[in-house]
Protein backbone atom coordinates (compact mmCIF):
# COMPACT_ATOMS: atom_id res chain seq x y z
CA UNK A 1 0.00 0.00 0.00
CA UNK A 2 1.42 3.20 -1.22
CA UNK A 3 1.83 5.94 1.87
CA UNK A 4 -0.15 8.31 0.46
CA UNK A 5 -3.49 5.75 0.55
CA UNK A 6 -1.95 4.13 3.63
CA UNK A 7 -2.50 7.38 5.10
CA UNK A 8 -5.92 8.66 3.23
CA UNK A 9 -7.09 4.67 5.23
CA UNK A 10 -5.67 5.80 8.45
CA UNK A 11 -7.60 8.95 8.54
CA UNK A 12 -10.78 7.43 7.19
CA UNK A 13 -10.50 4.91 10.39
CA UNK A 14 -10.44 7.39 12.77
CA UNK A 15 -13.00 9.79 11.44
CA UNK A 16 -15.31 7.02 11.86
CA UNK A 17 -14.41 6.31 15.09
CA UNK A 18 -14.54 9.36 16.02
CA UNK A 19 -18.10 9.76 14.31
CA UNK A 20 -19.03 6.29 16.38
CA UNK A 21 -17.56 7.40 20.05
CA UNK A 22 -18.91 10.99 19.35
CA UNK A 23 -22.01 9.76 17.83
CA UNK A 24 -23.18 7.66 21.39
CA UNK A 25 -23.04 11.22 22.31
CA UNK A 26 -26.55 12.36 23.78
CA UNK A 27 -28.06 10.06 21.63
CA UNK A 28 -30.79 8.88 24.06
CA UNK A 29 -31.95 12.00 25.24
CA UNK A 30 -32.08 13.57 21.73
CA UNK A 31 -33.71 10.69 19.96
CA UNK A 32 -36.28 10.83 22.45
CA UNK A 33 -36.81 14.89 22.22
CA UNK A 34 -36.97 14.57 18.48
CA UNK A 35 -39.46 11.70 18.82
CA UNK A 36 -41.68 13.72 21.22
CA UNK A 37 -41.85 16.29 18.16
CA UNK A 38 -42.35 14.18 15.62
CA UNK A 39 -45.36 12.40 17.89
CA UNK A 40 -46.91 16.15 18.01
CA UNK A 41 -47.08 16.43 14.58
CA UNK A 42 -48.39 12.72 14.18
CA UNK A 43 -51.13 13.48 16.32
CA UNK A 44 -52.47 16.68 13.98
CA UNK A 45 -51.14 19.06 16.46
CA UNK A 46 -48.66 20.83 13.80
CA UNK A 47 -48.72 24.51 15.75
CA UNK A 48 -47.27 22.37 18.30
CA UNK A 49 -44.72 21.22 16.52
CA UNK A 50 -43.26 24.44 15.10
CA UNK A 51 -43.43 25.79 18.30
CA UNK A 52 -41.23 23.19 19.71
CA UNK A 53 -38.74 23.41 16.50
CA UNK A 54 -38.40 26.78 17.08
CA UNK A 55 -37.11 25.89 20.51
CA UNK A 56 -35.08 23.31 19.70
CA UNK A 57 -32.91 24.68 16.87
CA UNK A 58 -30.91 21.64 16.88
CA UNK A 59 -29.55 18.26 18.44
CA UNK A 60 -25.84 17.96 19.86
CA UNK A 61 -25.80 14.56 19.01
CA UNK A 62 -24.72 14.79 14.88
CA UNK A 63 -26.35 11.96 14.26
CA UNK A 64 -29.72 12.47 15.37
CA UNK A 65 -29.34 16.59 14.26
CA UNK A 66 -28.46 15.54 10.75
CA UNK A 67 -31.55 13.64 10.53
CA UNK A 68 -33.97 16.31 12.39
CA UNK A 69 -32.63 18.99 10.60
CA UNK A 70 -33.32 17.52 7.18
CA UNK A 71 -36.76 16.50 8.64
CA UNK A 72 -37.03 20.15 9.68
CA UNK A 73 -36.30 21.55 6.49
CA UNK A 74 -38.76 19.32 4.47
CA UNK A 75 -42.20 20.33 7.23
CA UNK A 76 -40.97 24.17 6.46
CA UNK A 77 -41.53 23.56 2.35
CA UNK A 78 -44.42 21.28 3.34
CA UNK A 79 -46.25 23.48 5.50
CA UNK A 80 -44.95 27.28 6.37
CA UNK A 81 -43.45 28.09 3.02
CA UNK A 82 -45.49 25.72 0.89
CA UNK A 83 -42.58 25.86 -1.86
CA UNK A 84 -42.99 21.87 -1.51
CA UNK A 85 -44.84 20.70 -4.76
CA UNK A 86 -46.82 17.36 -4.21
CA UNK A 87 -45.49 14.46 -6.35
CA UNK A 88 -47.90 12.18 -8.44
CA UNK A 89 -48.28 8.95 -6.43
CA UNK A 90 -49.97 6.76 -9.26
CA UNK A 91 -50.54 6.72 -13.17
CA UNK A 92 -54.08 7.41 -12.79
CA UNK A 93 -55.09 10.88 -13.15
CA UNK A 94 -58.37 10.86 -10.93
CA UNK A 95 -56.32 9.47 -8.16
CA UNK A 96 -53.52 12.61 -8.05
CA UNK A 97 -56.23 14.38 -8.69
CA UNK A 98 -58.03 13.37 -5.79
CA UNK A 99 -55.43 13.05 -3.46
CA UNK A 100 -53.71 16.44 -3.71
CA UNK A 101 -57.28 17.64 -2.86
CA UNK A 102 -56.81 16.31 0.60
CA UNK A 103 -53.39 16.78 0.93
CA UNK A 104 -54.32 20.73 0.43
CA UNK A 105 -56.83 20.24 3.30
CA UNK A 106 -54.54 18.63 5.58
CA UNK A 107 -52.23 21.19 4.91
CA UNK A 108 -54.37 23.94 5.78
CA UNK A 109 -56.36 22.36 8.38
CA UNK A 110 -53.29 20.37 10.49
CA UNK A 111 -51.74 24.25 10.84
CA UNK A 112 -54.93 25.59 12.71
CA UNK A 113 -53.88 25.28 16.38
CA UNK A 114 -57.55 25.16 18.18
CA UNK A 115 -59.65 21.44 17.30
CA UNK A 116 -62.93 23.89 16.95
CA UNK A 117 -61.49 25.99 14.14
CA UNK A 118 -60.74 23.13 11.73
CA UNK A 119 -63.55 22.60 9.26
CA UNK A 120 -63.81 19.60 6.38
CA UNK A 121 -66.47 21.95 4.31
CA UNK A 122 -63.76 23.11 1.88
CA UNK A 123 -62.57 19.70 1.60
CA UNK A 124 -66.05 18.46 0.07
CA UNK A 125 -66.52 21.66 -2.05
CA UNK A 126 -63.31 20.99 -3.39
CA UNK A 127 -64.50 17.44 -4.36
CA UNK A 128 -67.72 18.23 -5.62
CA UNK A 129 -66.73 20.79 -7.98
CA UNK A 130 -63.58 18.59 -9.48
CA UNK A 131 -66.05 15.46 -9.91
CA UNK A 132 -68.64 17.75 -11.72
CA UNK A 133 -65.95 19.83 -13.39
CA UNK A 134 -65.09 16.05 -14.54
CA UNK A 135 -68.09 14.87 -15.63
CA UNK A 136 -67.68 11.92 -12.90
CA UNK A 137 -70.83 11.89 -11.55
CA UNK A 138 -74.77 12.21 -12.79
CA UNK A 139 -76.00 13.64 -9.70
CA UNK A 140 -76.75 17.19 -10.34
CA UNK A 141 -74.71 19.96 -8.24
CA UNK A 142 -77.19 20.41 -5.10
CA UNK A 143 -77.30 16.67 -4.92
CA UNK A 144 -74.37 15.72 -4.78
CA UNK A 145 -73.00 18.72 -2.25
CA UNK A 146 -75.98 16.96 -0.02
CA UNK A 147 -74.24 13.41 -0.37
CA UNK A 148 -71.26 13.86 -0.91
CA UNK A 149 -69.90 13.56 3.17
CA UNK A 150 -70.46 10.28 3.47
CA UNK A 151 -67.50 9.41 0.94
CA UNK A 152 -70.03 6.80 -1.12
CA UNK A 153 -69.86 9.06 -4.31
CA UNK A 154 -66.06 9.10 -3.95
CA UNK A 155 -65.58 5.43 -3.27
CA UNK A 156 -67.12 4.43 -5.96
CA UNK A 157 -65.41 6.21 -8.85
CA UNK A 158 -62.43 5.28 -7.21
CA UNK A 159 -62.77 1.80 -7.30
CA UNK A 160 -64.35 1.90 -10.71
CA UNK A 161 -60.90 3.65 -11.57
CA UNK A 162 -59.22 -0.41 -10.34
CA UNK A 163 -58.38 0.94 -6.89
CA UNK A 164 -58.88 0.27 -3.20
CA UNK A 165 -59.82 2.59 -0.83
CA UNK A 166 -60.86 3.38 2.72
CA UNK A 167 -62.29 6.68 4.67
CA UNK A 168 -61.69 7.56 8.27
CA UNK A 169 -62.62 10.70 10.81
CA UNK A 170 -59.13 10.26 12.69
CA UNK A 171 -58.41 12.72 15.62
CA UNK A 172 -60.46 15.89 13.85
CA UNK A 173 -59.50 15.22 10.57
CA UNK A 174 -61.12 13.07 7.47
CA UNK A 175 -58.72 10.81 6.25
CA UNK A 176 -58.17 8.78 3.19
CA UNK A 177 -56.03 5.68 1.87
CA UNK A 178 -55.68 4.72 -1.42
CA UNK A 179 -54.13 1.55 -2.65
CA UNK A 180 -54.08 -0.84 -5.88
CA UNK A 181 -51.75 -3.76 -4.95
CA UNK A 182 -52.28 -5.92 -1.74
CA UNK A 183 -52.18 -9.73 -0.51
CA UNK A 184 -53.80 -11.65 1.86
CA UNK A 185 -53.30 -14.46 4.71
CA UNK A 186 -54.95 -15.65 7.32
CA UNK A 187 -54.10 -16.32 11.23
CA UNK A 188 -54.97 -17.71 14.89
CA UNK A 189 -54.39 -15.20 16.80
CA UNK A 190 -54.48 -15.75 20.93
CA UNK A 191 -55.89 -13.29 23.18
CA UNK A 192 -56.86 -13.37 26.76
CA UNK A 193 -60.20 -14.60 26.37
CA UNK A 194 -60.37 -16.46 23.03
CA UNK A 195 -58.41 -17.36 20.18
CA UNK A 196 -59.53 -15.17 17.06
CA UNK A 197 -59.24 -16.83 13.54
CA UNK A 198 -59.21 -13.59 11.65
CA UNK A 199 -57.66 -12.65 7.67
CA UNK A 200 -54.90 -9.96 7.12
CA UNK A 201 -54.76 -8.48 4.24
CA UNK A 202 -51.45 -6.91 3.57
CA UNK A 203 -51.55 -3.52 1.46
CA UNK A 204 -48.24 -3.45 -0.76
CA UNK A 205 -48.30 0.25 -1.15
CA UNK A 206 -49.88 3.46 -0.96
CA UNK A 207 -50.83 6.07 -3.40
CA UNK A 208 -52.31 8.01 -0.40
CA UNK A 209 -51.48 6.96 3.51
CA UNK A 210 -53.39 9.33 5.67
CA UNK A 211 -53.24 12.18 8.00
CA UNK A 212 -50.08 11.05 9.86
CA UNK A 213 -47.59 9.88 6.96
CA UNK A 214 -48.57 13.41 5.81
CA UNK A 215 -47.94 15.60 8.33
CA UNK A 216 -44.75 13.95 9.51
CA UNK A 217 -43.20 13.47 5.96
CA UNK A 218 -43.25 9.41 6.44
CA UNK A 219 -42.17 9.49 9.94
CA UNK A 220 -44.94 8.36 11.46
CA UNK A 221 -47.48 5.83 9.62
CA UNK A 222 -50.78 4.03 10.53
CA UNK A 223 -49.78 0.67 10.73
CA UNK A 224 -53.41 -0.85 9.79
CA UNK A 225 -57.25 -1.03 10.91
CA UNK A 226 -59.68 -3.36 11.95
CA UNK A 227 -63.21 -3.55 10.49
CA UNK A 228 -66.22 -3.76 12.63
CA UNK A 229 -67.93 -6.24 10.48
CA UNK A 230 -65.96 -8.96 9.55
CA UNK A 231 -63.08 -11.18 11.12
CA UNK A 232 -60.77 -9.27 8.54
CA UNK A 233 -57.93 -6.62 9.42
CA UNK A 234 -55.44 -4.39 6.60
CA UNK A 235 -52.01 -4.09 7.79
CA UNK A 236 -49.69 -1.32 6.10
CA UNK A 237 -47.22 -4.19 5.15
CA UNK A 238 -44.36 -1.75 4.22
CA UNK A 239 -43.84 -0.72 8.06
CA UNK A 240 -43.34 -4.34 9.57
CA UNK A 241 -41.30 -7.63 9.53
CA UNK A 242 -43.51 -10.31 9.53
CA UNK A 243 -41.27 -12.68 11.81
CA UNK A 244 -41.33 -9.48 14.62
CA UNK A 245 -42.75 -9.21 17.41
CA UNK A 246 -43.77 -5.69 16.42
CA UNK A 247 -46.13 -7.74 13.68
CA UNK A 248 -46.91 -10.28 15.82
CA UNK A 249 -48.13 -8.32 19.16
CA UNK A 250 -47.97 -4.59 18.14
CA UNK A 251 -50.02 -5.15 15.23
CA UNK A 252 -51.50 -8.63 15.41
CA UNK A 253 -52.58 -8.59 18.41
CA UNK A 254 -53.38 -4.79 18.86
CA UNK A 255 -56.11 -4.74 15.87
CA UNK A 256 -57.51 -8.06 16.84
CA UNK A 257 -58.54 -7.07 20.30
CA UNK A 258 -59.97 -4.13 17.90
CA UNK A 259 -62.14 -6.39 16.13
CA UNK A 260 -63.37 -7.96 19.55
CA UNK A 261 -64.25 -4.97 21.20
CA UNK A 262 -65.95 -3.28 18.47
CA UNK A 263 -68.67 -6.55 18.39
CA UNK A 264 -68.81 -6.77 22.01
CA UNK A 265 -68.37 -3.65 23.10
CA UNK A 266 -69.96 -1.54 20.72
CA UNK A 267 -70.64 2.14 22.36
CA UNK A 268 -66.85 2.14 23.28
CA UNK A 269 -65.12 5.20 22.96
CA UNK A 270 -61.61 5.08 20.63
CA UNK A 271 -59.53 6.34 23.18
CA UNK A 272 -60.84 2.99 25.73
CA UNK A 273 -60.27 0.95 22.41
CA UNK A 274 -56.96 2.50 22.12
CA UNK A 275 -56.08 1.89 25.76
CA UNK A 276 -57.08 -1.96 25.56
CA UNK A 277 -55.20 -2.64 22.48
CA UNK A 278 -52.20 -0.91 24.03
CA UNK A 279 -52.68 -2.80 27.22
CA UNK A 280 -52.81 -5.98 25.38
CA UNK A 281 -49.13 -5.39 23.88
CA UNK A 282 -47.51 -4.78 27.55
CA UNK A 283 -49.16 -8.35 28.60
CA UNK A 284 -47.38 -9.49 26.01
CA UNK A 285 -44.22 -8.26 24.74
CA UNK A 286 -40.95 -9.66 25.71
CA UNK A 287 -37.56 -8.11 26.51
CA UNK A 288 -37.03 -7.69 22.91
CA UNK A 289 -39.19 -4.88 22.51
CA UNK A 290 -41.64 -3.84 25.54
CA UNK A 291 -39.45 -1.09 26.78
CA UNK A 292 -39.50 0.64 22.84
CA UNK A 293 -43.30 0.03 23.28
CA UNK A 294 -43.27 1.97 26.74
CA UNK A 295 -41.28 4.74 25.37
CA UNK A 296 -43.06 5.27 22.36
CA UNK A 297 -46.22 5.36 24.79
CA UNK A 298 -44.51 8.51 27.11
CA UNK A 299 -43.36 9.93 24.10
CA UNK A 300 -46.32 10.18 22.06
CA UNK A 301 -48.39 11.03 25.87
CA UNK A 302 -51.04 13.28 26.13
CA UNK A 303 -54.13 14.08 27.75
CA UNK A 304 -55.27 17.18 26.68
CA UNK A 305 -57.70 16.20 24.28
CA UNK A 306 -59.57 12.64 24.54
CA UNK A 307 -60.83 12.90 21.22
CA UNK A 308 -56.94 12.60 19.96
CA UNK A 309 -57.74 8.75 21.17
CA UNK A 310 -53.90 7.51 20.50
CA UNK A 311 -52.22 10.01 22.89
CA UNK A 312 -54.27 10.27 24.88
CA UNK A 313 -54.57 6.21 25.38
CA UNK A 314 -50.76 6.18 26.26
CA UNK A 315 -51.20 8.73 28.96
CA UNK A 316 -53.55 6.88 30.73
CA UNK A 317 -51.71 3.98 30.25
CA UNK A 318 -48.58 4.77 31.49
CA UNK A 319 -50.50 6.82 34.08
CA UNK A 320 -51.84 3.68 35.31
CA UNK A 321 -48.91 1.54 34.96
CA UNK A 322 -46.41 4.08 37.01
CA UNK A 323 -49.18 3.69 39.87
CA UNK A 324 -49.18 -0.13 39.92
CA UNK A 325 -45.11 -0.33 39.71
CA UNK A 326 -43.77 2.49 40.87
CA UNK A 327 -46.25 4.29 43.04
CA UNK A 328 -45.92 7.34 41.10
CA UNK A 329 -48.42 9.49 38.81
CA UNK A 330 -46.72 9.50 35.93
CA UNK A 331 -42.96 8.03 34.99
CA UNK A 332 -41.75 9.27 32.05
CA UNK A 333 -37.90 8.50 33.03
CA UNK A 334 -36.87 5.30 30.59
CA UNK A 335 -33.91 4.58 33.20
CA UNK A 336 -36.11 3.88 35.79
CA UNK A 337 -38.65 1.79 33.73
CA UNK A 338 -35.25 -0.64 32.30
CA UNK A 339 -34.63 -1.60 36.01
CA UNK A 340 -38.07 -2.94 35.78
CA UNK A 341 -38.61 -6.80 34.48
CA UNK A 342 -40.27 -7.73 32.14
CA UNK A 343 -42.29 -10.31 34.08
CA UNK A 344 -43.62 -7.30 36.38
CA UNK A 345 -44.51 -5.09 33.40
CA UNK A 346 -46.34 -8.36 31.77
CA UNK A 347 -48.22 -8.63 35.31
CA UNK A 348 -49.59 -4.84 35.95
CA UNK A 349 -50.64 -4.72 32.30
CA UNK A 350 -52.37 -8.38 32.75
CA UNK A 351 -54.05 -6.56 36.01
CA UNK A 352 -55.24 -3.92 34.14
CA UNK A 353 -56.64 -5.27 31.51
CA UNK A 354 -58.98 -7.68 34.12
CA UNK A 355 -59.90 -4.81 35.76
CA UNK A 356 -60.83 -3.25 32.53
CA UNK A 357 -62.93 -6.28 31.16
CA UNK A 358 -64.67 -6.46 34.68
CA UNK A 359 -66.02 -3.47 34.04
CA UNK A 360 -67.12 -3.72 30.78
CA UNK A 361 -68.79 -7.65 32.08
CA UNK A 362 -70.96 -5.77 33.91
CA UNK A 363 -72.09 -3.16 31.37
CA UNK A 364 -71.08 -3.82 28.01
CA UNK A 365 -72.81 -0.65 26.89
CA UNK A 366 -70.34 1.69 28.54
CA UNK A 367 -68.79 4.31 26.35
CA UNK A 368 -66.29 5.72 28.54
CA UNK A 369 -63.46 4.10 31.28
CA UNK A 370 -60.57 5.58 31.33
Amino acid sequence: MKKKTRNIFFISILILAALFFYGRHNFGNDRQSYREIVSLAASGDISTAFIKMEEKKSFSNPIVNFIYQRWKKKMYARFVSKEEVFDNTSENKIVNDISNIYREYWRVELMKPLPESRTDSTLYNNIADYLLSNNLTNLSKDSLRKNIKDDSVLKKIIENEGFKVNFNFRNGFQELFIWNKESSEKYDVILPKETIKTTVVFIESYHINGYDEFSTIGDSQVGGWATKDSTTLFCNKGTYELNSEKFKISYLKHESLHFTDLKNYPNLSSADLEYRSKVIELMYCTEGTIYDRISEFVTGANKADRKNSHPYANYILIQNMSKLIFNSDFNTEMDQWKKVSVDKINKAASILYESNENLLQKDNSLHEII
